[in-house]
Parts: C-alpha cells; sequence; structure tokens
C-alpha cells in the first residue's frame, strides 16, 4: 500500500505535528495555572499595584472561562476517539475541534516569529514598554484574561452578532450563530477580515507598527477558528498562546525556545493548509442553517455522532477534514 504523501490531509507527518501541539495547549495551561496559584501567596499583591491595577476578579472569571472552554473540547475529543477502530483514528483526531486549534495555534506561532524576525531585519522592534508598570505574575494573570476578552469583543461582537442578525433577516434562525461554528461563507469572510483589521488596531495601543501585521494574521486565524469550531475552541487557542509568549518572563528567557519549537511545527502545518488552499474559498454567500442543537454544531463530524439530517443540512466546505 502506497504511503500517503504531504498532499493527504492525514498525512503522518501532520499527524505527529498536530498531536504534539495538542500537548503543547495542555502543558502550556498546567505550567501557567501552576505558577499563578503557587505564586499567588507573595505575588498575589501585585494584581492591585500598578497605574491601571489588574485586580482579583477579571483574572478568575478569565481562568474559570478558559477552564471550561478547555473542558468542553477535551470532551468532544474523547467522545470522538471512544471506540473508533484503528484505521479511522487519524482522521478522527485531525477532525476534532482541539486538533484544529492547536495547528492553527502553531501556525500562529509561525506568523509571530517570522514578524518578530522581520521586525530585527528593518530595525522596527515590537515594543511592548507599557508592561514595565506590571509584575510577571500581573502579566501572566492579564494573558489568561486577554483571550475571553478580546474573542468575546472581536469575534463574538464583531463577527457572532452581525451574522445572527443577517441569518435572522434572512429567516434562517440566528441564535447559535452567536458562538461561532457556523462555517465558512462569503459574509463571514468579509466579517472575519474587517474584525482582524480593527483587533489589529487595537494593539497598536502601547505596541509598534510592526504589531499591527501580528494581530491583524493572528486575529484571521482566531477568527477562521470562531468561524468554523466556535467560540471555546478560539477562546482556548488565543489564550493558549498569550501564555506561551508570556513564559520568556517567568523562565528568565528561555521561554521563547518552546514558542520557537511550536512555530516549527507550524511551519510543516502550514504546508498543509497551503496544499489545499482552494478549500478555503467559500463557495456559498450565507452558510446553510444548522439543524441541531449548538453542542451539534461545535461537535459536528464527530463519526457517528450526528443525525444524517444535520448532516446534510450542514453543507459548508470545510478544508481541514
Amino acid at each position: 500500500m502506497q504511503k500517503p504523501g504531504l498532499r493527504d490531509r492525514n498525512c503522518r507527518l501532520y499527524v505527529v505535528c498536530t498531536f504534539v501541539s495538542v500537548l503543547a495547549i495542555l502543558a502550556v495551561t498546567i505550567i501557567s495555572f501552576a505558577y499563578l496559584i503557587l505564586a499567588a501567596p507573595s505575588e498575589a499583591h501585585t494584581l492591585n499595584e500598578g497605574e491601571y491595577p489588574v485586580g482579583f476578579l477579571e483574572p478568575i472569571i478569565g481562568a474559570v472561562i478558559y477552564l471550561v472552554c478547555l473542558a468542553l473540547l477535551i470532551k468532544d475529543m474523547r467522545r470522538r476517539m471512544r471506540g473508533c477502530p484503528p484505521e479511522e483514528k487519524d482522521a478522527r483526531f485531525m477532525r476534532a475541534p482541539l486538533s484544529k486549534a492547536a495547528i492553527l495555534l502553531s501556525i500562529t506561532a509561525t506568523t509571530s516569529v517570522a514578524i518578530i524576525l522581520l521586525s530585527h531585519l528593518i530595525h522596527e522592534g515590537i515594543t511592548e514598554d507599557f508592561l514595565d508598570g506590571y509584575s510577571t505574575y500581573a502579566i501572566m494573570a492579564m494573558m489568561l484574561n486577554a483571550g475571553p476578552q478580546e474573542e468575546i469583543i472581536f469575534r463574538l461582537l464583531l463577527i457572532g452578532v452581525p451574522m445572527s442578525l443577517i441569518c435572522g433577516l434572512k429567516g434562517r434562525g440566528g441564535s447559535k450563530e452567536l458562538l461561532g461554528g457556523f462555517g465558512m461563507s462569503r459574509i463571514a469572510l468579509v466579517l472575519l477580515a474587517v474584525s482582524s483589521v480593527l483587533f489589529g488596531l487595537m494593539h497598536l495601543d502601547g505596541w509598534s507598527i510592526m504589531k499591527f501585521p501580528d494581530t491583524f494574521i493572528s486575529g484571521m486565524l482566531f477568527g477562521y477558528v470562531y468561524i468554523q469550531y466556535g467560540l471555546h475552541a478560539t477562546i482556548v487557542m488565543h489564550s493558549a498562546f498569550d501564555l506561551l509568549a508570556s513564559f520568556d518572563l517567568i523562565f528568565d528567557g528561555l521561554g521563547t525556545v518552546p514558542l520557537v519549537f511550536l512555530s516549527v511545527l507550524g511551519a510543516v502545518l502550514l504546508i498543509r493548509s497551503l496544499l489545499n488552499i482552494r478549500g478555503y474559498i467559500p463557495g456559498n454567500t450565507l452558510h446553510e442553517p444548522f439543524e441541531g442543537s449548538l453542542l451539534d454544531m461545535w461537535e459536528r463530524e464527530r463519526s457517528g455522532g450526528l443525525s444524517e439530517q444535520i448532516k446534510r443540512a450542514h453543507t459548508f466546505r470545510e478544508p481541514w477534514t
């Protein structure tokens, strides 16, 4: 039997890179929460210091949201893989929203490292002087909270709400679109581009001009995950990336090592997407209405988990399967 080549989406190389990327999300979560909990007795007071104190409430809410979202993704993964025949394991694993979030997390690391290198070549570094007034503990707490906050603002409000209104006007329901997972379409692509531009512009405050291309590309990737797989998936992806980017503070400069390693995995997985670039072009103006619950929408393509009626109703193009 001929081994699957690089054009095969379930090529073993891609599966291994994705598996390691999923492990990276779990490792980042464990290390970050361990640091925040163990350092709390001596460092938690810094959350109420500085010109703009972080406070205790928002990081706690952000942590709860992140853990709930990650738990939903892990639960979905377990349901997909339970009782799976050996010959289908790779395909099912690669279709899981947690795997999709991990793939695009690694690609985000690749694009970010590339832009950092480019900024050094043109002598236009990405400054972050506004963080100088915060402790390492406070910065980690802010990074944990930034994912849920920014995804709610830039994805739910700027993509989900307009999409819900449009679907409502078209007589296609509209309530499920708020939490994402409705699938790519031409209208969704326009909303994705607009929200990503605004996401990039927002990060210019306190950063240098080179932060715009970095956050614009990241916004496109975060938004894609929101549209295809749901708000819970993009919150995990966004928060895990922010926490990983802040590891440099905890490990005194060595934190860039896991980021560079993840970017190498992302470069391999980026090849996977570029070889199937045609699948990203939406053929429909608006996605078909989804018949089923929100969890059905988020867990679509789980083999044996969706009725044929739901599968037929949800007909958008999916390049990652």
